[in-house]
């Protein structure tokens, strides 16, 4: 799932906030890393200049590496494309069996180049690939501890669509030596109204013990097949909007990535991009590793 790893980049710091994020990940599963940067035919003495840069780079990840394993023996490699950056990542990503692509993408601590504006967006709409999205830069502990993933949140809704990131959160725990938290939020039931929306609370429209007793009979039996396996693993079920409550849970509860497909139920309260997981990925800090499901 992790074979190779493309990591865009535009020569900004905050692209490459990115690389101890994908380098850990590189490390602990042994995944080529395939560093990027793409510039435009019109640019003049851009192509050395990213040729350069791009060396410079893969040889400090290269060593950094080896921190992360001593015994890490693949070498970074690195690309320069000429062209429109998303179609070009794309295409390379599509033509080369590309398992993950990282990137630095919006967040509260400010925008780099063409990297943080249009570029992410349609590389996150037009792949089919997993996608790591980080927002801001590991902290100074747990870049000395080796440890940037320890909780990694995954939201469920209860569908096989909404699923999908199981098996690459799973991959990652076991891989990471990472806590999984499963996670489903109950919403209430919306009811059009003529051109209005009525919320009806859950003791109007079915009890609430009664889906809360379903959902984590769900997470438990998700956690427990986990739990043989070694993992560590643990579920919670609120009540209220997905999104906030993803983004406040995470944020309160020292989540260090949350893992989420981008589709889930259809109907009323689906999970899609654009509305659930667009909001997550828009909202705060926390890195976001976005599954996209087959044939959706």
């Amino acid at each position: 799932m992790y074979e190779n790893i493309l990591v865009p980049l535009d020569g900004s710091k905050a692209a490459e906030m990115v690389i101890p994020y994908a380098e850990e990940i590189a490390a602990r599963l042994d995944s080529q890393m395939i560093l990027t940067s793409v510039y435009e035919a019109n640019a003049a003495n851009t192509e050395q200049l990213c040729h350069v840069y791009l060396e410079r780079v893969a040889e400090q990840v290269q060593q950094q590496l080896k921190d992360w394993k001593p015994k890490q023996e693949k070498q970074v490699q690195s690309k320069v494309f000429i062209g429109k950056p998303a179609d070009e990542i794309l295409r390379y990503a599509d033509d080369n069996d590309v398992a993950l692509i990282a990137l630095t993408s919006f967040g509260a601590s400010g925008r780099s180049h063409w990297f943080l504006g249009n570029n992410v967006a349609k590389i996150l709409q037009a792949t089919s690939k997993p996608l790591l999205l980080i927002r801001a830069p590991a902290s100074e502990a747990a870049l000395k501890q080796k440890r940037l993933f320890k909780r990694i949140l995954v939201p469920l809704d209860g569908s096989e669509l909404g699923a999908t990131a199981l098996p690459y959160a799973e991959l990652l725990g076991q891989a990471l030596g990472a806590e999984l938290v499963l996670f489903q939020v109950l919403e209430p039931m919306r009811l059009p109204l003529s051109d209005s929306e009525v919320t009806v609370p859950y003791s109007e429209s079915a009890p609430e013990e009664s889906k809360r007793a379903d959902s984590s009979a769900y997470l438990n039996s998700v956690a427990n097949r986990f739990k043989k396996w070694g993992l560590k693993v643990s579920s919670i079920v609120v009540s209220g909007s997905p999104a906030n409550q993803i983004i406040d849970y995470a944020k309160a509860n020292s989540i260090d990535l949350i893992a989420m497909s981008s589709h889930g139920r259809t109907g009323i309260g689906r999970w899609v991009y654009g509305s659930v997981t667009d909001k997550v990925l828009h909202a705060g800090d926390t890195p976001v590793l976005v599954i996209h499901p087959p044939n959706v």
